[in-house]
């Protein structure tokens, strides 16, 4: 896959939990004298830390910008690391590292279709500083657990796992959701008794879900987005947990050999759009739940005009800030051509 559109390098900026001093993506080589087969590079990773990587704290510099890349890619991350302590600086190490054939054109992964995806990256990490301290858990939490869904779909025989990994999906998009709201602070009480139950009248999960939708996603088919997941919701997620039933049936051989051919089909239909749509909501999240310091008067913007290369749920974010603060001329920009 094309993974940068010309040989940049990336600057990623330190989260504010991380020991992270300096961080780069890049297209680069394998080590300093190998290049693979076809001469293109990988994608390289570049780190300086205060503290020495450990198993304690792997995840907050390492692990968490490996889930943004499989994010912004698509791809999963195979990684391997390279001594590289006779450099002083990056700049150095960029000048040994760096390979000049860094994509091919030709190849364009199925989820992503940016012309360079790896630039998300540093975009993300920018967004993820503006998340207020529980927004940012939320995403940091859901987008571990998107991972884990594509890293146990990748397993040999994925079709004995669908069940499982279907669950994480659902998990990664409830985690983005608002905790479960008390409506009232009365008791729940028997109809025959009387007897007072513990339990607060709240609001459920699922509802707390589909508020979250409704907030993120715009266009037509946000109820049918809403309906899907509540159908999941029901009878994959909550079928499992409470009565152990294998949506994928697994027990029969996997939805690959034990299904039949129409429900083959709705299962991986299933499978897709619950992936597709965990990786939109994670992406809109960042960009709708950013603490923005703004202070514009009425009339100081007349128009907004977008690169006509962003993608769709790019412009809508952009239109719907826009709208909030009154600014109604927004649309691509004709200026470059699409």
């Amino acid at each position: 896959m094309r993974l940068f559109e010309r040989p940049v390098q990336y600057e990623i900026i330190p989260l504010r939990d991380s020991d992270i001093k300096r961080s780069v993506v890049f297209a680069g080589r394998y080590s300093k004298n190998i290049t693979s087969s076809n001469n293109l590079g990988p994608t390289c990773l570049y780190l300086e830390t205060e503290e020495e990587i450990n198993e304690n704290n792997y995840y907050k510099n390492v692990q968490r910008l490996l889930n943004l890349i499989w994010l912004a890619t698509g791809l999963p991350v195979e990684y391997l690391t390279e001594d590289i302590e006779q450099y002083n600086n990056f700049e150095d190490l960029y000048d040994d590292y760096k390979c000049n054939i860094f994509y091919d054109p030709t190849i364009i992964h199925g989820l992503v279709s940016d012309r360079s995806p790896i630039s998300r990256v540093a975009s993300y990490r920018m967004l993820m500083q503006k998340l207020k301290n529980e927004d940012f858990k939320k995403f940091d939490n859901s987008l571990n657990t998107y991972t884990w869904a594509q890293e146990i779909e990748r397993l040999p025989n994925f079709h004995l796992k669908y069940t499982l990994y279907m669950m994480l999906y659902l998990s990664s998009i409830d985690q983005l959701a608002n905790a479960s709201q008390i409506i009232c602070n009365g008791n729940i009480a028997c109809e025959e008794c009387g007897t007072k139950i513990s339990k607060k009248h709240e609001t459920s999960r699922i509802s707390e879900i589909e508020k979250l939708v409704k907030d993120l996603l715009t266009g037509n088919n946000v109820n049918n987005h809403v309906e899907f997941i509540k159908r999941l919701y029901g009878k994959l997620r909550s079928a499992f947990l409470h009565h152990g039933i294998l949506r994928g049936f697994e027990k029969e051989g996997g939805f690959l050999f034990g299904a039949s051919s129409e429900k083959q089909t709705e299962l991986l239909e299933d499978m897709i759009n619950i992936k597709m749509l965990n990786r939109k909501l994670l992406e809109l999240f960042l960009n709708k739940r950013q603490i923005i310091y703004t202070s514009m008067e009425d009339g100081f913007i007349e128009a907004v005009r977008i690169d006509p290369r962003a993608d769709d749920w790019t412009v809508e974010t952009i239109k719907k800030y826009c709208e909030n603060k009154n600014i109604t001329n927004v649309k691509r920009s004709d200026l470059y051509g699409k």
